[in-house]
């Protein structure tokens, strides 16, 4: 685990465009706020001063409609057969270097770690100011790899109220200069905006930990035809029908039916400092049935060699922003982390049957009769905890050695 030291707040920076007739246009652009965790700040610096050459890593926090919330940042981990040192070309390093699947790979594990509210909201990347010229480019390229990373096998779409912009930040390591900017990740050609980099402390300590129980009840048919992908395509149609019934759900809070558009912490004291004296919500979810009564039914004759249930009571988490947070805001991150954490521990159970090949895939099915439980962690300098999935066979040393590889905490 990595020690962090102080270092003083820093500003981030826009530089000029190649004539001053856009560069006065570029600076009436207002971009996005960052807010960010004191921790992270020490993290960064920390990195800065361990770091000789370039090093990658992830920005994790919240959107909300007039800012954006930091509150961890994680470097991408070595592989086992990499050493501390980057691949240099020619004897010069440089950024191609980058091993983009590597640092998607992280992004999409890494993921799976956030209960709802969190999102992986960008890519960092630290350089000696040799480097600092390609930076840029080297981040755009990372932003939109890892946006199709984590979003590729999600039961869910953005909104339209979801904010598009990732964060880019750059770091040099001489001089500890931060250039923040972000891009459009729905839109393919979108070029950089300048951002607002500022350090908080305390920034999560006022939000609001939101939790519920949904029974599921999943029929998947395993087909007939002992492919991979056709086994992968079965579990995925029938989460995929599940997701459905729980975008259309109807939550209660505290027993009641609320506007969407209404403020959640409406009618709640305000103490001092801003907080609220919150009760604590009780969500319940109305999830509706496969059918109304006014549809028509429809059925398909599929070959199955079998078929598995997932059964069983599913405990979900999510955190929300404590600035005037709306109630669909809250009822969205709840819905999301449901088909989050099910989608996930489906793809958990189901791995080892998909890589080991179709001959043992009966014993595998047996074999993990039981979904990975999901497993909290806090994270340093937060009041919010992570996440991921331990099977009955394993211990919490291994969950610990895990934390560490993919969080370095």
């Amino acid at each position: 685990t990595l020690f962090r030291s102080n270092i003083p707040t820093l500003f981030c920076a826009w530089p000029p465009q190649p004539c001053g007739q856009c560069e006065h246009q570029q600076s009436l652009v207002m971009g996005r706020s960052y807010f960010v965790e004191e921790a992270v700040q020490h993290y960064l610096s920390h990195l800065v001063v361990k770091q000789k050459d370039y090093l990658t890593g992830l920005l994790i926090g919240q959107h909300s409609p007039q800012r954006d919330f930091v509150v961890l940042a994680v470097r991408t981990p070595l592989k086992e057969e990499q050493s501390e040192v980057p691949q240099r070309k020619g004897g010069q390093l440089r950024l191609d270097t980058i091993d983009e699947e590597w640092v998607t790979e992280h992004a999409r594990q890494v993921s799976r770690m956030l209960p709802g509210g969190l999102f992986v909201l960008g890519v960092f990347l630290i350089t000696p100011p040799e480097l600092s010229k390609d930076a840029q480019n080297a981040l755009r390229k990372l932003i939109f790899s890892v946006e199709k990373s984590v979003m590729k096998r999600r039961l869910w779409s953005y909104a339209e109220s979801d904010v598009p912009d990732r964060v880019a930040l750059h770091m040099c390591s001489a001089t500890k200069k931060i250039v923040c900017r972000t891009y459009d990740v729905h839109d393919a050609k979108s070029s950089a905006k300048p951002a607002d980099w500022k350090y908080q402390s305390g920034l999560s300590c006022s939000w609001l930990p939101l939790e519920c129980t949904l029974n599921i009840d999943i029929h998947i048919p395993l087909p007939a035809v002992s492919a991979n992908h056709e086994l992968q395509k079965s579990i995925r149609d029938a989460l995929t029908r599940w997701a459905l019934q729980v975008e259309n759900s109807i939550f209660l809070i505290n027993g009641q039916v609320r506007d969407e558009e209404c403020e959640l912490l409406q009618g709640q004291k305000k103490a001092s400092r801003g907080t609220f004296h919150s009760t604590p919500f009780s969500f319940r979810i109305l999830t509706p049935l496969p059918m109304s009564s006014g549809e028509r039914a429809t059925a398909a004759v599929q070959v199955c060699r079998g078929s598995a249930h997932l059964k069983g009571a599913v405990k979900c988490k999510a955190y929300i922003h404590s600035i005037k947070p709306k109630v669909k805001e809250a009822v969205q991150a709840l819905k999301r982390d449901i088909l989050n954490t099910v989608s996930d521990r489906c793809e958990a159970l189901f791995e080892d049957l998909l890589l080991d090949g179709t001959p043992d895939q009966k014993d595998a099915v047996n074999k993990h009769d039981v979904l990975p439980r999901r497993v909290f962690a806090p994270i340093t300098g937060s009041n919010v905890t992570l996440c991921d999935y331990m099977f009955e066979d394993e211990t919490l040393k291994e969950i610990q050695e895990r934390f560490l590889e993919m969080v370095d905490q």
